[in-house]
Formats: C-alpha cells, sequence, structure tokens
C-alpha cells in the first residue's frame, strides 16, 4: 500500500506539471500501476484485520460505497477546479493520496495477521508464483465465480464507454444531455439504493443475490437495446435499472470472492480477483467493435451474455452453497 500511494502520489504530480510527453506518459504509467497496488493490499488488509465474515462483508460494502460517493464527488471537484487551473486538478489528486499514505505508514500493523490454528498450514509465501497459479486453477468453484465476475465487469463496462458513443449515433445534438442525465442518475441511484438494498438482502443466499442482479442487468441492457427514443426521462429510467443492478452485483461478486478465498491462500486468490479488470478493459474493446459492427445490437449481447452469468451460477448453486458452509 506504501509504494501504491508513493506510484499515485508521483504519477499524479508528474501529470499536474508535465510540460512533454514523456514526463505525462511517465505519469500515466504511475498512476495506473498505482491502483493494484494500493487496492489488492488494502482489501487483503480489511479480510485480515475483520476476522467475523458479517463485520467483513459490512466492510465491503461500505467500502464500495465510499468508493461511489468518490466517484460522484470527485468529478464535481476536478471540474471546478480545472475551469479555473488544469494543473491543480491533478496536483489536488495527488495530495489526495497523503493521508492514506501517512495511515500506511503509522496504523497499519507491522507483520501479516495470522490465525494461529492456520499458522502451520502452507502459505503464500512458501509457493512460487506458478505453484500458487494452479492452485487456484484447480478450484472450480473459485474460477467459475471469476470467470462470472469478469463477464459482469465486461457488461458492466459498456455503460460509461459504449453508451456515450451510441448517444452519439442516436442524436448528436442531446448526446451530452443524455451522457449528464444517466451518469448523474446511476451516481444518486446507486448511493441511494445500497442504504435500503444491503438490509433488504441480508437474509439472502450471496448466490441468489448475484443471480438476482445479473437478472436485472439483462433487462438494462435490453431497455437500452430497445430504446430508440432521445427522450431524457426514458434514458433515465433504463439507467436507474442498471443502476439498482450495479448495487446489488457488484458489491456481492467481491464479497462472493473474498468468502471462496482461504485463509492460507488468501492474499493470493485477493490478487487473482483483480483479473475482474479485464472485464472492463475488454469490455471497452469488445463493445466498441460490436457497436461498429452491429449497433445497438452490442446492448442485445450483453443481455445474452448476462443470461450465461446467470445459468453459470445457477448450475453451480450448490458447489457454491457447499464450499461456504465449509469455509
Amino acid at each position: 500500500m506504501i509504494f501504491g500511494c508513493l506510484f499515485a502520489i508521483v504519477g499524479y504530480a508528474s501529470i499536474g506539471m508535465a510540460n512533454s510527453v514523456p514526463v505525462f506518459a511517465f505519469g500515466l504509467l504511475l498512476t495506473s500501476i498505482s491502483f493494484s497496488w494500493a487496492d489488492v493490499p488494502g482489501r487483503a488488509l480489511m479480510s485480515d484485520l475483520l476476522q467475523d465474515q458479517k463485520r467483513r462483508e459490512l466492510a465491503l460494502q461500505i467500502r464500495y460505497c465510499a468508493i461511489n460517493i468518490a466517484a460522484v464527488s470527485g468529478p464535481i471537484i476536478g471540474i471546478t477546479i480545472g475551469l479555473n487551473s488544469q494543473k491543480s486538478t491533478f496536483l489536488l489528486t495527488s495530495l489526495s493520496y497523503v493521508p492514506f499514505l501517512l495511515f500506511s505508514l503509522f496504523f497499519v500493523p507491522a507483520g501479516k495477521l495470522v490465525d494461529h490454528k492456520d499458522s502451520d498450514e502452507t502459505s503464500d509465501t512458501k509457493m512460487n508464483t506458478w505453484q500458487m497459479f494452479r492452485v487456484i486453477l484447480k478450484d472450480n468453484v473459485y474460477v467459475v465465480v471469476l470467470i462470472s465476475s469478469i463477464l459482469s465487469y465486461l457488461v458492466y463496462s459498456q455503460f460509461d464507454s459504449v453508451l456515450p458513443q451510441y448517444f452519439l449515433m442516436l442524436d448528436s445534438a442531446l448526446a451530452v444531455d443524455l451522457v449528464t442525465v444517466v451518469l448523474v442518475t446511476n451516481a444518486l441511484t446507486v448511493l441511494v439504493a445500497q442504504l435500503y438494498l444491503v438490509p433488504y438482502f441480508v437474509n439472502t443466499s450471496l448466490e441468489k443475490r448475484i443471480t438476482v442482479g445479473v437478472v436485472i442487468l439483462a433487462v438494462s441492457q435490453l431497455l437500452f437495446w430497445s430504446n430508440e427514443t432521445s427522450s431524457t426521462l426514458w434514458w433515465g429510467a433504463c439507467a436507474f435499472v442498471f443502476s439498482v443492478a450495479e448495487a446489488i452485483l457488484l458489491p456481492n461478486l467481491s464479497i462472493l470472492l473474498d468468502r471462496l478465498a482461504p485463509a492460507h491462500h488468501r492474499g493470493a486468490y485477493l490478487g487473482a480477483s483483480t483479473l475482474v479488470m479485464l472485464g472492463l478493459s475488454l469490455g471497452r474493446i469488445i463493445g466498441g467493435a460490436l457497436l461498429e459492427w452491429c449497433g445497438k445490437n452490442v446492448f442485445f449481447v450483453m443481455s445474452l451474455l448476462c443470461l450465461c452469468i446467470a445459468f453459470l451460477m445457477l448450475i453451480n448453486d450448490k458447489k457454491i452453497k457447499i464450499r461456504l458452509t465449509d469455509s
């Protein structure tokens, strides 16, 4: 986490003070690296500090809510400051990592938290990368959930990458208004919905929550596909359905991946869980290509992909339950 914070501080400061392309590229490289260096250890530390399962799940829900608060306020602050000074935006972002760095340096306990009853088991540190990779690949239940997560993020990525391009094709004059409506609706809905959805689904199993979220996500993609109007009200309603699906699906995928990670290999499993970011990266490429080749049918394809995810979860439902019970 310390190195992740340092990379972010130097990276954003480099972008803000860049006066040449190489310096700007260097800054982008460091900011890209910093995410995985700060995020994965942060989640692993959260899991280690919170041994109680319910507390850990609640912490992951709160974490996702906090990320969404930042996602809402960050662009507003960035745009406001950027209107006067574009460099100050990146310098402020750089400074925002300083409290996180200080926390990592002075308040995080040194060493690795290990449960004494598991201390004699083989840990991540005693295995090389390829051995750990083989262990994870043999864990069929975890691999299925990981693939489902990657596909879910692939569908999710269409919202902020392909949908704005589709608005330009639909009505270039109203594209900015439509993008504004769906983004604001998304941010507000996710924040509010989580307050009600967390207690509502408290007695529902993780795999069922994920299946419900995926089905609602499929419905939202069908709404995107069927809507050929440029009505801000209609697109706001579509964004609302999508946002409810996001609020249910994404936090619970993170929780399920965390629950499936064995205690003695938690670090490696949480590292593997970052492969969900492949869904975000590939989603933009695949979605853009499908939009170019088949227009709005990209959303129909995504709805079918959601149904495939739901099918994967349903056929592995019993295995997941057994695994969670054993853990």
